[in-house]
């Protein structure tokens, strides 16, 4: 392989994985205690493979509603019903790979760290799917490629980071919560929901009248909705803290 084409490669390698990257390392400042590079590392890289895990289910449900994974579906199939499964399947698959790779490890001690790698998750997730996405595009046009990274950056990319998010929120309820466990369940049912109701207006998008104005409102509310999250698990933590630290004798 000449070095050329190594560099080509390179440069769109680091145009798929940059955008995950970069939500991931801002969401990292949400955790007061920060979690070891290796466990993020082994999470993104768990995130990747569960994209594979995805491609595959994806498959066999398009395959079930009369479709076929290379030419795609047939019209009589509802959109709403096969996005559902198709955001059920990537946002199990996701979580997947955090309960595999983290959840018996010591290092999981904190209710926060369920948000982190859940979105860690994501984020692998999201960037082996911008190389599918972003390659076949940067080879034939690179402009196109490089708009495509951007709209991904700001859109599907933040979106499996959010409804991961909502899913590491209720893991980590059902986690240090014993009596909660089906709290699991109703994370990823909401993070499905959201998930499809992004997908669905993405399709409907150019006909629908502001249609990306729902897009933008639909993905600040998810925003939000993290960050509360995030600073309800920080409190809890600071308080737990807080009673668990030595007291001086008076």
């Amino acid at each position: 392989m000449s070095t050329a084409l190594i560099g080509v490669n390179t440069t769109y390698l680091f145009l798929a994985f940059l955008p995950p990257i970069v939500w991931l390392l801002f969401y990292l400042r949400e955790d007061n205690h920060p979690e070891p590079k290796h466990l993020l590392l082994l999470t993104f890289v768990g995130g990747m493979a569960s994209a594979v895990a995805a491609i595959f289910g994806e498959c066999i449900l398009v395959s079930a509603a009369g479709g076929s994974c290379k030419e795609g579906l047939t019209e009589t199939v509802n959109p709403l019903i096969l996005f559902f499964g198709i955001a059920l399947i990537e946002e199990y698959v996701k979580y997947l790979a955090v309960k595999c790779v983290i959840l018996r490890r010591k290092d999981f001690n904190e209710p926060v760290d369920a948000m982190i790698y859940m979105m860690t998750s994501a984020l692998g997730f999201a960037a082996l799917e911008n190389a599918l996405f972003v390659f076949p595009l940067l080879q034939t046009n690179f402009f196109s490629g490089i708009e495509v990274a951007t709209s991904r950056f700001l859109g599907a990319n933040l979106l499996h980071a959010l409804s991961s998010g909502i899913v590491g929120f209720f893991l980590a309820r059902a986690w240090f919560h014993p009596k909660r466990h089906h709290f699991v369940l109703l994370g990823i049912l909401l993070a499905t929901l959201l998930h499809t109701a992004f997908n669905y207006l993405i399709l409907v998008k150019e006909v629908l009248p502001q249609g990306p104005s729902y897009l933008i409102f639909l993905l600040s509310l998810a925003a939000v909705i993290i960050f509360i999250d995030f600073e309800k698990l920080k409190k809890e933590e600071a308080e737990k803290d807080v009673m668990n630290y030595p007291q001086k004798e008076m």
